[in-house]
């Protein structure tokens, strides 16, 4: 069984019980079976990615690294069942790139996918390299080319080459790598062919005898300087390789290197490139020789031939540094280097392996920038696409994804993208488009290969609507696919939990409730043991939410009886029990049967004793002492659980929580042992969430026993040490009453205020409501300090952007219409006291109008102002 599980649920109705300041540091609540928020289609993006870039590694010169990437590809569970098999074969062609031929057929070997005619080929390409001659014709003879790709079949004729070279028939073979170079789809690959081709001929198909190395020899001496001289060279240095005398081959085409004149460019290129391939890419002579050639080589093909070469060599951070400068260099200079594509491309793969992802996304973006018609377009978005997927540029990876997707023919890659755009979306948290790209993705469901199933699509679409908002839409696409065969159980049951869980999320409770009803009423046979289970759960929490207490209990005992006759794991079936017995718990004490509900928490205690339920429990028990007015009692309970278990996840809010009841009590002791448990949570558990508004308690406790002085130095360590934290704009402004507090006495510390709270009112990124409080704040001290002029301009200036303006208005909370209240009430005063009767009453007005707080206050100074005419009237 695989248990899909989050560790846990919020719990609203303790939320009641906090400050507003402290909603993003919610307690949590034990919920069993709380499933996972998307499954394995949200790392599908990953292995496309890097597949993608594993291939343009093997296309650029660095298989070694495409090797690697496939390996990782492969050992990747989200990896599609379907690709698996493309992948090894694609492992296979990067290690036998490298020269790895035992590893390359050790991976054949392991493989068990189709042996269709990729594998095939692939085979065949091994067994040839091997010098296994029958078995390549063998594998050759399994070929069906109709059914190869594209990029597949110049390789097709390739291995025929190298067949015909086996055989000695060196005009065949000769013929065949010609067609191979000419099918081939990219100048990439046509370089790759080029290369392979000055390999294969390298490597004879028989030793030759020393009869034939005389024959060589005497026709590059006697015919010195001359076509057949030249070749008689390479055949002779060839030959010597053949019989492992690596240092005479490379003495003779020095030798040759020294003489040939600048008229013969092209025969001084075919012995440099000769003797990078005898030399070895990774040695120092062979890259002179191949860096030779990619500078000043007489053909394009020679130089992205040797760039190639070189690329491949380069395997370790130190040697792809010392390639970076060579291209530099070549990149950099006055005239315009006839393969300036290849080369900003290969530098590009080269950071990028090194993770130096602005250079790579520089060169990648230039070669798009100066080169939009470029054949290297694909491979260049690839490498932009990688660097920001690695970034976690989430948005501009669905962006290179849809450009790259125009460019690829219709097939599997255009689907894999189509796929990649999706999940890029939902990873950057844009919803919509997320689900719009899924949708399109499933309309096409049968007209293009499949990435990942069909299930999993509608399961994403259905997870992108819920997290878009779109609740609705989600449900009416969960009740269009409940009968599409294609949408599995797992994936159908998993989108329905989530469904439900959002609307419980969102308080939309009755609902999400009627769901899990219908659903659990369309029969159990449908419905899988565990996510049933799930369901009873949610049901009895549902009802428990919707104040059906009793209800509750008794959909409680219908959970545990299914937990007892499913097959859950142990460590699962005790943790839906013991939260199981702590809702019911719950719901007796809700129901006022304190002994019944207070009796089923010793119990859970006793059963299941460090179980998170069992420890929330007194969390959930002392909130029940507090509603009766028991404050010291759940201040003391929850202080006696942290006492006892001072490492469970819920002591820091167990702390915070004793705190608050303390706080509430009132007198003086109280106020300071509330301090001492803000100064608890903070010292024993300095990097908990809570810790900034246990500081932050602690500034409100000392101005309540009115000492300012150490409220101020408190905030101002919160404002210092916490900069970047959401809230520390509430300690700013915190800040600022303590220094108007004190200013009475001190013109700086009011001033000072007043900077403050100008600030905090201006402050775009500002929440709303604090805005209109930090306004309201800073034109009471200019009225308090005789300054009503500027007072009432502040006051108005609140009133004008925060009400007047629609946009603005619609964003105020329950605390952001309390100031704005307090706001026009102030400001009528001064108007008032100011003899502008007239502006009052609208200020007064505003304020019945838009029905806030302090309706009554600005009622009665309205029926004063009407009223005030009759009494002073004269009979």
């Amino acid at each position: 069984m695989r248990p899909l599980m989050r560790k846990i649920l919020r719990l609203a109705a303790l939320l009641l019980l906090l400050p507003s300041a402290v909603s993003r540091a919610q307690v949590a609540n034990p919920s069993p079976l709380a499933s996972e928020r998307a499954n394995a289609a949200t790392a599908v993006g990953g292995w496309i990615v890097a597949e993608g870039r594993a291939n343009s590694a093997l296309q650029s010169g660095f298989p070694a690294t495409a090797a690697l990437l496939y390996r990782d590809i492969l050992g990747d569970p989200a990896l599609a069942g379907e690709a698996r098999p493309r992948i090894t074969l694609a492992l296979v062609a990067a290690l036998l790139d490298t020269g790895d031929v035992a590893a390359a057929e050790a991976e054949l070997k392991a493989y068990n996918g189709p042996s269709d005619s990729s594998y095939r080929l692939r085979a065949g390409l091994l067994a040839a390299h091997a010098r296994r001659r029958e078995a390549a014709k063998t594998e050759l003879g399994e070929v069906n080319a109709d059914h190869l790709a594209p990029g597949e079949r110049a390789w097709w004729l390739f291995l025929q080459a190298q067949i015909a070279d086996l055989d000695n028939d060196i005009a065949r073979a000769n013929s065949l790598y010609e067609q191979a170079v000419q099918a081939a789809v990219s100048e990439q690959q046509r370089a790759r062919f080029l290369l392979a081709q000055a390999q294969a001929q390298l490597q004879m198909a028989n030793a030759p005898t020393e009869q034939e190395l005389n024959a060589w020899r005497s026709n590059m001496e006697k015919h010195a300087g001359q076509g057949l001289g030249y070749d008689s060279a390479r055949y002779y240095a060839a030959g010597l390789y053949r019989l492992n005398r690596g240092a005479e081959a490379l003495s003779v085409l020095q030798r040759h290197l020294l003489v040939i004149p600048a008229s013969e460019r092209n025969v001084a290129d075919q012995f440099r490139l000769m003797l990078g391939l005898i030399a070895g890419e990774a040695t120092p002579e062979g890259r002179r020789a191949l860096a030779q050639l990619v500078r000043s080589a007489v053909k394009p093909e020679t130089q992205r031939t040797a760039l190639y070469l070189l690329a491949r060599g380069s395997r370790t951070p130190a040697e792809r540094e010392e390639l970076r400068r060579m291209l530099s260099e070549l990149i950099g200079a006055p005239t315009l280097h006839p393969i300036i594509e290849d080369l900003r491309l290969v530098r590009a793969q080269a950071a990028l392996q090194d993770r130096q992802y602005n250079a790579a996304e520089e060169d990648a973006r230039l070669l798009l920038e100066f080169f939009p018609g470029s054949p290297l377009k694909p491979a260049a978005l690839g490498v932009r696409l990688a660097v920001a997927w690695d970034l976690r540029l989430y948005r501009s990876a669905a962006d290179l994804a849809s450009q790259l997707r125009v460019l690829v023919p219709a097939g599997r890659e255009r689907a894999e993208l189509g796929v990649l755009v999706a999940e890029a979306y939902f990873r950057a948290g844009d919803f919509k488009s997320a689900a719009d790209a899924y949708e399109a993705i499933l309309r096409d469901v049968h007209a293009a290969p499949q990435v990942v199933p069909t299930g999993v699509l509608i399961f994403m679409r259905v997870l992108a609507d819920i997290r878009a908002e779109r609740i609705d839409a989600a449900a009416t696409l969960l009740d269009e696919m409940a009968g599409n065969a294609a949408f599995d159980v797992e994936n159908r049951w998993q989108a329905e939990w989530n469904l439900i869980r959002e609307m419980q999320a969102r308080n939309l409770t009755a609902p999400a409730q009627a769901r899990v009803e219908k659903l659990l009423a369309s029969g159990t046979a449908n419905v899988p043991g565990e996510l049933r289970v799930r369901l009873l759960w949610l049901r009895a929490k549902l009802s428990f939410d919707n104040g059906a207490a009793q209800a509750a209990v008794g959909q409680v005992d219908d959970l545990i009886a299914a937990v007892n006759a499913a097959q859950l794991e142990p460590a699962l079936k005790s943790e839906v029990t013991s939260t199981a017995q702590l809702l019911k718990a719950q719901a007796l004490l809700e129901l006022g049967r304190d002994a019944d509900g207070a009796a089923l928490l010793d119990k859970l205690r006793a059963d299941f004793r460090d179980a998170k339920a069992a420890l929330y429990s007194y969390i959930v028990q002392a909130s029940r002492q507090a509603r009766r007015g028991d404050l010291a009692g759940a201040q003391k309970t929850l202080s006696d659980m942290v006492d006892a278990h001072p490492k469970s996840e819920f002591a820091p809010f167990a702390l915070y929580q004793a705190g608050l009841y303390a706080e509430q009590q009132g007198l003086d002791r109280n106020l300071q042992d509330a301090h001492r448990f803000m100064e608890k949570l903070a010292k024993d558990y300095p990097g908990h969430e809570l810790v900034f508004y246990a500081r932050l308690k602690q500034g409100d406790l000392l101005r309540k026993l009115n000492d300012f002085g150490s409220a101020r130095l408190a905030y101002e360590n919160l404002v210092n040490n916490f900069g970047q934290h959401p809230d520390v704009l509430l300690a700013q402004l915190a800040l600022a009453d303590s220094l108007f507090a004190q200013g009475a006495n001190n013109v700086t510390n009011y001033e000072s205020a007043s900077a403050l709270y100008e600030r905090l009112r201006d402050l775009p990124a500002a929440a709303t409501d604090l805005r209109v409080e930090a306004g309201y704040k800073w034109g009471f001290a200019l009225s308090r300090r005789g300054r009503a002029p500027e007072a009432q301009a502040v006051l108005w200036g609140v009133v004008d952007g925060f009400l007047m303006d629609g946009a603005q208005a619609a964003k105020l909370g329950a605390k952001g219409r309390y100031w704005m209240s307090r706001t026009l009430l102030e400001l009528g005063q001064l108007l008032e006291e100011g003899g502008k009767l007239d502006e009052a009453q609208r200020a007064y007005q505003l304020v019945v109008d838009n029905k806030l707080g302090g309706v009554a206050e600005a009622t009665a100074k309205l029926a004063r102002f009407r009223a005030a005419p009759a009494e002073g009237a004269k009979p």
